[in-house]
Parts: C-alpha cells; sequence; structure tokens
C-alpha cells in the first residue's frame, strides 16, 4: 500500500543509536522541538518506542522526520489525579488537557490545525495552534471531507480481559472461569445490555458468581469500535456497566479488582496485551488477568514473553481493526502550501523506517519489526481521508 498521491516518497525517514534524540520516563512528559503526537493508548507504547528510540528487536531503531525528532505523549500518565491532567506539547507553548483517547486526540489535531475553516484552534478551551502534528486512533473518525488523511499502523483486534475474585462458601471458581473464558458475541452483547447484575451474571449460572462488565472512558476508541462490533452503542449500554463515572483507561489489568465470588470483565485491545505480557511495553498491568477465547477462538497464540497474534482473528470482520496514525491531509500533498516533508516522511509507507511500515523487507531494523514485538500484524485497512 502506498499514499502515490500524497506522501512524496523521497523523504527519509531516519534510524538512530539508542539514546539519540528525546526519551522521556514512563510517568514523564517530553516538550519536542519536533513534531508531537497524541491520542490512543493502544497504539501509545509502539508509537513512544519508535519516538524515543529501542533495541528491542536487536538493533537500535528510532524514528524522526527528515531529521526533526518525534515525541510522543500517552493517554493517561502515572501519578495524576485520574491519569489525564495536562501536557505541554512544544517549548513556550500553552498548557492544555490531556487528549486521553482516539477521539481526543483527532479533535485536539483538528484544532491545532484550525479545523476545516482553519480558523477554529480551540481544545478544551486552549488555542491550541500548531501543538499537535499527528494523533495515533484505534478507531476512525467521519465519513466525509478530507481534513485528516487516516494511515494504517497496523492490525489489531478486540478482545476481553477478565479477572477471578477468590470463591468462598460454595462458589466454583472453575466452573466460573471455564463459563467466562469462552463468551459468544451474543452472550457479550447480552453482557453489555444488561440492566441488572442478575442477567448480567446469567452466564455464570450455577457457579455462584456473579459477573460485573466493566466500560471504558467515551474517548477510548477500544470502547466504541468494541460496542460496535457486539451491535450495541453507548445509548443502548445497559446500566449493569460500571463505567466508574467514565474514568476507565483502557489497556490497564489493574482496574479489575473483583470481590470474592465475583467476575469482572472488560473489553480491551489484543495487541496492546501481548506487548505488555511480553514484555515489549513499558509495564505490564495483566498479571492476574486473563484473556477470552471469544466462541472458543484464541486472539493469540504461544506463552508469555513469545506470545504472537493469531492471524485468522485478528483479520476476521468479527474482531479484527486497523489502527491509525492520523496526520492534516495538507500536510503530506506535496502541492500544498502546508505541505511538510518530515510530517510526510514519518507516514510514507514505503519507507522502511517509518512509523506505517509494513512492506516486505523483515529485517530488524524496520519499524515493521518493531511493531510485531507489541503485537500488532500487517494491515488489512487501507488510507481514508475523514474531517474527523
Amino acid at each position: 500500500m502506498k499514499l502515490k498521491r500524497i506522501v512524496a516518497f523521497g523523504a527519509a525517514v531516519g534510524v538512530a543509536l539508542a539514546g539519540a534524540g528525546m526519551a522521556s520516563a514512563a510517568n514523564a512528559d517530553p516538550i519536542s522541538d519536533g513534531y508531537s503526537i497524541v491520542g490512543s493508548d493502544t497504539l501509545q507504547d509502539a508509537v513512544s518506542a519508535l519516538a524515543n528510540g529501542t533495541n528491542i528487536t536487536g538493533p537500535s531503531v528510532k524514528v524522526s522526520g527528515n531529521g526533526k525528532s518525534l515525541a510522543s505523549w500517552d493517554a493517561f500518565t502515572l501519578g495524576v489525579a485520574g491519569g489525564v491532567g495536562s501536557i505541554q506539547t512544544k517549548a513556550f507553548g500553552p498548557v492544555f488537557d490531556r487528549p486521553n483517547g482516539s477521539g481526543a486526540g483527532r479533535n485536539a489535531l483538528i484544532a491545532s490545525v484550525g479545523g476545516a475553516s482553519g480558523t477554529a484552534f480551540t481544545f478544551n478551551n486552549v488555542n491550541v495552534k500548531d501543538q499537535v502534528d499527528f494523533a495515533r486512533s484505534s478507531s476512525v473518525g467521519g465519513t466525509t471531507g478530507t481534513l485528516l488523511t487516516y494511515v494504517p499502523f497496523g492490525q489489531d483486534a478486540i478482545g476481553y480481559a477478565f479477572k477471578v475474585g477468590a470463591a468462598t462458601g460454595s462458589a466454583n471458581a472453575t466452573a466460573a472461569t471455564d463459563a467466562i473464558n469462552d463468551l459468544s458475541k451474543d452472550q457479550l452483547s447480552s453482557i453489555y445490555s444488561a440492566t441488572s447484575s442478575s442477567s448480567a451474571s446469567a452466564v455464570l449460572a450455577g457457579t455462584g458468581y456473579t459477573l460485573k462488565p466493566l466500560g471504558l472512558q467515551s474517548s477510548s476508541g477500544t470502547w466504541t469500535t468494541f460496542l460496535g462490533k457486539i451491535g450495541l452503542s453507548t445509548t443502548t449500554l445497559g446500566s449493569a456497566v460500571d463505567t466508574r463515572s467514565n474514568s476507565i483507561p483502557e489497556n490497564d489489568g489493574r482496574v479489575l479488582t473483583p470481590a470474592s465470588n465475583e467476575i469482572q470483565i472488560i473489553p480491551l485491545s489484543v495487541a496492546n496485551y501481548i506487548g505488555q505480557s511480553n514484555g515489549a511495553s513499558r509495564i505490564n498491568t495483566f498479571s492476574g488477568v486473563s484473556v477470552g477465547a471469544i466462541s472458543g477462538v484464541a486472539a493469540f497464540t504461544g506463552t508469555a514473553p513469545n506470545l504472537t497474534p493469531s492471524t485468522s482473528y485478528y483479520n476476521s470482520a468479527d474482531w479484527g481493526r486497523t489502527v491509525y496514525i492520523v496526520v492534516p491531509t495538507a500536510k503530506i500533498t506535496p502541492d500544498n502550501a502546508a505541505f511538510d516533508s518530515g510530517v510526510a516522511a514519518l507516514v510514507n509507507t514505503s519507507s522502511t523506517t517509518s512509523l506505517t511500515y509494513w512492506g516486505g523487507s523483515g529485517s530488524p531494523t524496520t519499524t515493521k519489526a518493531v511493531k510485531a514485538k507489541f503485537g500488532f500484524s500487517a494491515p488489512t485497512g487501507t488510507v481514508l481521508t475523514r474531517n474527523n
């Protein structure tokens, strides 16, 4: 797949030695004199590794846009109440609310370029003109317009994670685990449309356990994609679903805190789970947490730290999804006054060292090899343009 009419293919993306460029601690934010990217939690660890520099595949790999560094801001941050807080992406730039998910990341990017009109620069009441260059997105926005270009970063899949509380009395943890480990799409739909604990727990009948379904914060692309795949939306979500006042981050196993004789369940990105379990990500939050095999089909094979995606699961219409790097279309269109060769380089799908490469080379020096370590596979989706 190539962006023949958009991206200038002569642009190069750098591969540098580890330690060069910008790096940050897991709980600290950078301030960039280069390019900035915000948005989805699902992509953040893989993108941060490529932005900061990584030797997870052996050689050191670090992306840049024609020599300009890329800095990545997490969707949530450690040590901040609610995990959100504020960020400053550029030196001497404004401080603004952290974009905590795909939707918020795209909105910040839209505001950075002034929207379709070129004049609407406000994100959450702050003028963020020229403060955001890219967005990470695990879902696709609207269906019209050409303001933004979505370039596939890789293929992911939606699944569900669960954690089983201790058994007391006559409760049978083994039977409950067997029941929750093999849910169908219809059962997931029933669980997430349930209006009472008893109806949500029907799949655990006879085990002595109850089931509490958890929902993600509303800006999460994983959340909206999961609901769409089981035939629901935020307006048809059941009242038995606990969203903890719209505060639950995605891909964080620590939010599963079941009581005795209780199982908690939550949707997740399979790629993110693989990346954490394999030790590729900066932190593993999934200790003691399991991933279900929907209708008996496992989302990955192997054992940690060598989990690999199941191609059939990832590429299925039921559970697979393409995730994206989102960029203003004007910045990657060579005859546009706003064209930026460094931005174009970072999403040049023919370059082995761009964020979006999935070509034929299997070399460990490619970004493709790094992304595979984080649980992503070759995307099935194509380049898209949207206004949001």
